[in-house]
């Protein structure tokens, strides 16, 4: 675990019950499993505009990565981890932002994808879902706001 710097910014709590004296760790790594990783890492960068970087280091298969916001984003050959964990409903979910519902549901259209369904709202903010090439639920929502 990398130290604390004392002047980052802190995160802002979504509840005036979160504790601040001990603040959570910050997020670092962002690491899916794909089992075609080629494939994933073009969905991620084609349909959602990650700006993923090919590499290919230290004997491994190609992988891919990019920082994205304060987090390293890496999409790694599932074989490069051993056998898959059994199948299910993944209750860890990825949650991206959009500024804008209207034109990333167009972008969507154009490229021709469907999402699991069209954006819903929910509490501060508006969210559609997709399926990403190994069947992870990719949340895409709206910045999260506050009521007037």
């Amino acid at each position: 675990m990398r130290p604390r710097n004392p002047e980052a910014r802190q995160p802002t709590p979504l509840s005036s019950n979160v504790n601040m004296t001990n603040p959570p760790p910050d997020l670092a790594v962002i690491l899916l499993l794909a089992s075609d990783a080629d494939r994933t890492a073009t969905f991620y960068k084609d349909i959602l505009g990650v700006p993923l970087v090919a590499e290919r280091h230290d004997g491994r298969q190609t992988h891919y990565a990019c920082r994205l916001g304060s987090s390293y984003f890496t999409i790694q050959p599932r074989a490069d981890f051993g056998a898959p964990p059994g199948s299910g409903y993944d209750s860890l979910q990825l949650c991206l932002t959009t500024p804008d519902m209207a034109v990333f549901m167009a972008g969507l259209a154009e490229q021709g994808i469907q999402p699991l369904h069209p954006p819903k709202p929910f509490e501060h903010t508006q969210f559609t879902t997709l399926l990403d090439p190994d069947g992870r639920h990719v949340r895409v929502m709206t910045p999260w706001g506050r009521p007037d």
